[in-house]
């Protein structure tokens, strides 16, 4: 890695423009080497289209931008990764239909040594799954077969195979964006401490994330940026919580218990017993009316399987679950649909919307037989119908009828829940429901899950971040290796109760170690 210069990046004038709105305005922002400068800010303050300038995919208007002394041509994210800027995004470009080890050397494929008979190039595979392996064994993943398709594998390990291929160009600049944003505690360990090795040789992290412990924990500056503009330069001392989300905000945020009151006397909704899939179980478990239950675990601990289970996307082997006092045995998603289950799932882009169609058509899916006469849907109570929809759940937008693959990740995620909360569930299951959205949405989808819990919904909810299922849970269940570990009332809520029923580690040992699909 070249050290010549202890500039990385230095933006100068940088704006850019989508008609008269201007989206991001930085009269001058550098970067040194050996330094984590972390960006945040809500949704729609620019964060991602600074990364695309950085990365090339984004034509700034106006300015110029270095990476380690040499001007950096716009348009052109080859260049950018020529000059050696990597970006891990939160919406990660693997390709799913290639193995892990294609999507780890693309664009860079081994080939073995004179081999170009009659002008063809000849893939040297033994090289490519080799490397694929060397790479992920160096920044501490285990586990993953490097022949199997990148789709077969959940979100928690795409990500961290996404980390694997920036750091395999060896760049002078690592842009991490919300790269813990699915990864349990251990795992987002691995890759604060993967950044700050990367600094210790010499490179530079760009990190946008909105958990904000972890910004404070790595960062040795912090930028906040608020429409488009940087408003605050801060040093470690100086970006406590409160400051970062008063400059993001504009104002203080209003702390509230959000925990709705013990719901022990309600009728049980789910009711699981020795419930067996792939990679799951046996688990039992059961979740009241009214009640909010989280499900913790650290990355390949079978949260989301569990869910997937219960929602009918994931056959299950064995055991018995109840649904509203009922057997219960969904064939496909849709069966639990019918019954009376939503699911807000982990890959929401994936997973969960049709990113070029309409808002409208997104938030009023689930809901289309119930607002048709006959089976036909008239346009004008479509529309109202959506118009509700967006308003109750404060989806900020332009109009109803633009992508919802436009709006912010918060604003996307709200879109979802009012889809499910429209279609007036009994059960809830919610996995990792904030992934990506910022700490102004965050507040307001933790506010939509206490409503619809008072109002006696049955919630589920899985996530990787603590301080969210101790913000917002009755009782939080801990799995390990696919099995319930522990189930913990409020009373004994605490992070190294989790933890430890979590790594099978006594209180006080430490639970860092490799990550494992």
């Amino acid at each position: 890695m070249d050290t010549a210069s202890d500039t990385a990046v230095l933006l100068t004038d940088v704006t850019k423009s989508y008609g008269p709105v201007k989206v991001l305005d930085i009269p001058r922002l550098e970067l040194a080497r050996g330094q984590i400068v972390a960006v945040v800010g809500e949704n729609g303050a620019g964060k991602s289209t600074l990364m695309g300038v950085l990365s090339g995919t984004v034509t700034p208007t106006t300015g110029s931008v270095e990476i380690a002394g040499t001007p950096l041509q716009p348009g052109r994210p080859d260049l950018s990764r020529d000059l050696g800027v990597a970006l891990v995004a939160q919406e990660f470009p693997l390709v799913g239909q290639l193995s892990v080890a294609e999507n780890l050397l693309l664009g860079r494929r081994p080939q073995r040594a004179g081999s170009r008979p009659l002008g063809r190039l000849v893939v040297d595979r033994a090289g490519i799954r080799a490397e694929a392996r060397a790479l992920l064994a160096e920044i501490g993943v285990t586990g993953v077969d490097v022949d199997r398709p990148v789709e077969n594998y959940p979100v928690p390990v795409r990500q961290m195979i996404e980390i694997a291929k920036a750091w395999g160009h060896r760049p002078v600049v690592l842009v991490l964006d919300e790269p813990t944003s699915s990864l349990g505690p251990v795992e987002a360990g691995r890759v604060l401490e993967l950044a700050r090795e990367h600094t210790r040789a010499g490179g530079a992290v760009l990190f946008i994330g909105h958990r904000l412990d972890e910004v404070r924990a790595i960062a040795d500056r912090v930028i906040v940026l608020r429409s488009g503009r940087p408003v605050a330069d801060l040093t470690p001392a100086e970006a406590t919580e409160e400051r970062m989300i008063r400059e993001m905000v504009g104002t203080d945020l209003a702390r509230a218990d959000l925990a709705p009151t013990s719901s022990a006397e309600r009728t049980t909704t789910l009711s699981v017993r020795a419930l067996t899939a792939e990679g799951l179980g046996p688990v039992d478990l059961r979740v009241r009316a009214g009640e909010i239950v989280g499900v913790a675990g650290l990355m390949g601990s079978g949260r989301s399987r569990l869910l997937h289970t219960v929602m009918g996307a994931q056959p299950r082997t064995g055991g018995t679950v109840e649904f509203d006092g009922r057997d219960f045995r969904p064939r496909h998603p849709a069966d639990a649909v019918e019954a009376g289950i939503g699911m807000v799932p982990e890959d929401r882009k994936a997973q969960s919307l049709l990113p070029a169609h309409s808002v409208r058509w997104n938030v009023t899916l689930t809901t289309l037989r119930r607002i048709s006469t006959r089976g036909v849907l008239r346009p004008r109570t479509d529309k109202e119908h959506a118009r509700r929809i967006v308003k109750d759940l404060g989806v900020r937008l332009h109009s109803q009828e633009q992508p919802i693959g436009d709006l912010s990740g918060g604003n996307q995620q709200k879109a979802v829940f009012g889809r499910w909360l429209a279609a007036g569930p009994k059960l809830l299951l919610l996995d990792e429901p904030t992934r990506g959205v910022d700490v102004g949405a965050k507040a307001e989808i933790y506010a939509l899950i206490d409503d619809a819990a008072e109002q006696g919904l049955a919630v589920l909810v899985a996530s990787s971040e603590l301080e969210e299922l101790l913000w917002i849970c009755h009782r939080i269940v801990v799995m390990a290796h696919g099995r319930v570990v522990a189930d913990l009332p409020r009373e004994r809520f605490g992070k190294e109760a989790i933890m430890t029923a979590a790594a099978g580690t006594r209180p006080g040992a430490s639970t860092q170690g490799k990550a494992s699909a």
